[in-house]
């Protein structure tokens, strides 16, 4: 897992040397869900298309969390409240619709997406409360897994949201962004022992929050394009015949 995160930092710019840092990648697939990333562009020259979005929870292996008890290295993400927001996209217009999947992949709390809206040509989803967006707590005992003071090897990167969307037909190109819009919340547990008892309080991390938008380009050709191109195949055949 340590190694996706650095790999991750280095592939948006952030020497893995540099100070702690701790926050969320917004990433789409256009594939299935068979690779995600911020930047992803869609031909929906073909009519309505599904793709995948998620929202990826990170921090570098230098990330201290601090709380009453102390302060002690980042274990495993713990919770965030807050909301998502998807740019030009949605209301059903052009077709745009979401999916019946939008959860996270944390085993506990509150995981879906509780209510959505359209505003200004945007779409919203989830709520600042927190019941609304997820309350993302490890069961007791679980916890063990990611501190090294119980054997166990710290986790950097969660997948916390998951989901599914239409992207609809429109007569030209548009940017769908990703991105988040009102966050209340981004708690990390710390692995720290207190007089020989590990303690696994929550908190937000210190370091440097920050976040990788995710960005869809939606192209949609002309049609006097693919006549061209059409037109094109045919001369390149005629010419083949004759030669």
């Amino acid at each position: 897992m340590k190694t996706f995160v650095f790999g991750f930092l280095a592939t948006v710019g952030i020497a893995v040397s540099a100070n702690a840092a701790f926050g969320f990648s917004y990433e789409f697939s256009t594939d299935g869900g068979a690779t995600f990333g911020n930047n992803r562009t869609l031909n929906a020259s073909g009519g309505p298309t599904q793709v995948q979005f998620r929202v990826v929870a990170y921090a570098t292996a230098d990330t201290i969390v601090t709380t009453a008890e102390g302060s002690g290295p980042v274990a495993a993400f713990a919770r965030l409240t807050g909301s998502e927001i998807l740019t030009n996209w949605g209301s059903g217009a052009n077709d745009d619709s979401m999916g019946l999947m939008f959860r996270g992949s944390m085993p506990q709390g509150g995981v879906q997406y509780l209510s959505s809206s359209f505003s200004n040509g945007n779409t919203i989803v989830g709520t600042t409360m927190a019941t609304s967006f997820a309350a993302n707590q490890l069961l007791p005992g679980s916890l063990d897994a990611y501190c090294t003071s119980a054997g166990g090897a710290p986790q950097l990167q969660w997948i916390v949201r998951t989901g599914t969307m239409t992207v609809g037909y429109t007569p030209g190109p548009r940017t769908i962004e990703f991105r988040n819009n009102t966050r209340t919340q981004n708690f990390w547990y710390h692995d720290l022992v207190v007089n020989g008892v590990r303690d696994s309080s929550i908190a937000q991390p210190d370091g440097d929050a920050i976040d990788f938008n995710g960005t869809l380009r939606v192209i949609v050709p002309a049609p006097t394009s693919l006549a061209l191109a059409g037109f094109a195949g045919l001369a390149g055949l005629r010419r083949r015949r004759t030669a």
